[in-house]
C-alpha cells in the first residue's frame, strides 16, 4: 500500500474533492471537517474501494469497514454509491410521505 494523504477532513476535501465524500460526511456528522482525521492509501492488490470508520471515545472503540464495488458502467464510483442515489429519488419523487426515514 502507498500512502497518499494523512491529514484532516477539510485538507482532504480540498486536495481530493472528487474522492472524499465518505470522509466528508463523517466530518459533518462527527466533530467537524478540522477534527476528522483521513488517511488515503493506493492498494494495488485490491479491485474495491473500501472505508475503515473508525470511532474513538470514553465508550470505547468502533471499527467499520467497508469495501465497495465498482460499477460495471462507471468504475470511478461505487455501486452502492448509484443505488444509494436511486434510492434517493425514488423517495423526492414518491407521492407517499415519509417523516422520519
Amino acid at each position: 500500500m502507498i500512502l497518499i494523504f494523512d491529514g484532516n477532513a477539510k485538507e482532504a476535501v480540498r486536495m481530493f474533492p472528487a474522492n472524499i465524500n465518505v470522509a466528508a460526511l463523517l466530518s459533518l456528522a462527527g466533530f467537524g471537517s478540522e477534527k476528522t482525521k483521513v488517511r488515503i492509501v493506493a492498494d494495488p492488490n485490491t479491485d474495491k474501494n473500501t472505508h475503515v470508520i473508525e470511532v474513538k471515545g470514553k465508550f470505547g472503540r468502533i471499527t467499520i469497514t467497508v469495501e465497495n464495488v465498482p460499477d460495471q458502467n462507471n468504475p470511478k464510483t461505487s455501486r452502492l454509491a448509484i443505488l444509494s442515489a436511486i434510492e434517493c429519488l425514488r423517495g423526492i419523487c414518491s407521492d407517499d410521505v415519509r417523516i422520519g426515514t
